[in-house]
């Protein structure tokens, strides 16, 4: 449905929005969330938001 840019995008937006002081309970919710939407992008996410913290 995306391509790699828009993929990209995608977890740098939302990862963008994780990390401003959002709770462990809620990141993990997040996380599984974009997991099921799509793996990749939800482990990506999930790398990014625990790089940047």
């Amino acid at each position: 449905m995306f391509d790699d840019g828009a993929r990209d995008r995608l977890v740098g937006n939302v990862a963008g929005h994780l990390r401003n002081g959002v709770s462990e309970p809620v990141l993990q919710r997040a996380f599984e969330y974009w997991r099921n939407v799509d793996k990749q992008i939800g482990d990506r996410i999930a790398d990014a938001v625990r790089e940047g913290a």
